[in-house]
């Protein structure tokens, strides 16, 4: 095996004898980590190239994963014996002289670029949550609390520049290169490493009341009847995130409301005054937030003292029905009654659906364009051997709302890389749908030999 420190790469290298090991393999959830026999942190796209070429001259090669902020709760951006791109150290944020658009290294978390265009009094289409890496975002999608007015974050990708299979450095758009970005729009890591996107930047939207109405559990019934009156007339500023959790200290099974409207105090406090009114809350904190970078933050208390260990799964629905959601709600009650599972919790977010749906399946890798609303089911525990019964948990809810969305509408919505629980649990014809066929065209082109191996990997077309 060839001395990688011979390649002449200029970042950081780490290995398993290196002080900082653990440190550099661990990620968001201690479900995610795989002991890598190889950290690299490239400061350029030079590294980057060079990184790729070690691992693909070793005999057998070395397996590549890419990590950008870590936040999947799968394996996806780790390795076991192989060799891990982590782009932490490559994160500069730049907007444009014009102030239209905004690079972004393919390091960089949301916060990195929240704090920088708030200087500009502008905001990007990105995660709701700041620690969350902007490449597995964009590439996996990217439903941010802004959809309902700006899209999707791949429908404000302008263009990117890839570090491809072979090393070579292209950048691609809808003239350049447009299936491979056509492919990284919602396909996930596999066709390369984004080592730089160019979103667009719009104006700020304001402030926006956020926070947290807290209910018991026997008043689901009451608050779903509000909500419902909320998204009959649902401004495009307004996104509600309905949660079941148990809070400290007796961690009885609760609602939680959690807002996100735009606008002044006066019109953001009259959009949910239902939901203290015709619903009494047992618990309140709202503020008004004046940017989007103190938005990201909201969850910052809730989430401090999550338990190591994490697991994600998503699912897309078309309407708020009240049967489906009560029915996760029992099924949620009674696997928390656990002491180790406890902090699983359940998310129903509620945007206006128009704006993404109005992008047709076609345009993107990225496949669920019907209008829909989305479940987000997270599995929090401290011990591994509540890892299995976790995983089947989430997949017993993801496709209890799966096959009652395809019994109501008729149709098989498709599971976005960002919500899928991992590989196992969702094929590529789950996640990308009737663009399957497409994306294995752009992986024969881009990467014929599988070099990017890593989450959901699409099987090149025969030539």
């Amino acid at each position: 095996m060839s001395d990688i420190n011979t390649y002449g790469i200029q970042g950081s290298i780490v290995t398993p004898t290196s002080a900082d090991y653990e440190k550099a393999i661990a990620r968001n959830s201690a479900t995610s980590v795989l002991r890598a026999g190889y950290i690299v942190y490239p400061t350029s796209t030079n590294d980057i190239s060079l990184a790729v070429k070690f691992a693909l001259a070793q005999t057998p090669r070395l397996e590549i994963a890419i990590k950008g902020g870590g936040c999947h709760s799968s394996t996806n951006s780790s390795t076991e014996g192989g060799l891990v791109i982590d782009l932490s150290h490559y994160k500069a944020v730049k907007v444009s002289d014009d102030k239209a658009t905004v690079a972004i290294q393919g390091g960089a978390i949301w916060g990195d670029v929240y704090t920088e265009v708030e200087k500009y009094n502008l905001v990007v289409v990105g995660g709701n949550v700041w620690f969350v890496g902007v490449g597995g975002f964009i590439t996996g999608g990217g439903h941010s609390h802004l959809s309902g007015a700006l899209g999707l974050a791949i429908d404000n990708l302008v263009s990117a520049t890839v570090v491809l299979a072979d090393g070579r450095v292209v950048k691609c758009d809808r003239e350049v290169e447009p299936e491979l970005f056509w492919a990284i729009r919602g396909g996930g890591s596999q066709f390369g490493v984004v080592a730089e996107f160019v979103v667009k930047a719009h104006p700020a939207r304001g402030s926006a009341l956020v926070g947290a109405l807290a209910y018991p559990g026997t008043e689901l019934p009451n608050v779903l009847k509000v909500l419902k009156e909320h998204l009959q007339a649902q401004p495009v500023g307004s996104k509600l995130t309905l949660g079941f959790a148990r809070a400290p200290p007796h961690f009885y099974p609760g609602i939680m409301l959690l807002p996100y409207v735009e606008g002044s105090k006066e019109e953001s406090e009259a959009a949910i005054s239902g939901f203290r009114n015709e619903v009494k809350p047992v618990f309140e904190q709202i503020f008004h937030a004046p940017n989007f970078n103190i938005v990201s933050h909201g969850s910052d208390e809730f989430l401090s003292n999550s338990p190591p260990r994490s697991l994600i799964g998503g699912v897309g629905f078309k309407e708020m029905w009240e049967d489906v959601i009560g029915h996760v709600f029992g099924e949620w009650i009674a696997f928390t009654e656990n002491e180790d599972r406890k902090g699983c919790f359940v998310l129903w977010e509620f945007g206006v659906r128009d704006k993404v749906a109005s992008v047709p399946s076609t345009d993107a890798a990225f496949a669920l364009r019907e209008p829909h609303y989305y479940a987000v089911i997270t599995g929090r525990h401290t011990q591994p051997e509540s890892d299995q019964p976790t995983r089947d948990w989430i997949t017993k809810i993801v496709s209890y709302v799966s096959e009652e969305n395809k019994k109501r509408t008729g149709k098989l919505y498709q599971t976005p890389v960002n919500f899928a629980l991992g590989p196992d649990y969702a094929s590529v014809e789950d996640i990308f749908g009737d663009n399957v066929e497409r994306l294995r065209k752009a992986k024969a082109k881009y990467d014929p030999t599988k070099v990017w191996s890593r989450g959901w990997v699409i099987e090149p077309a025969s030539s």
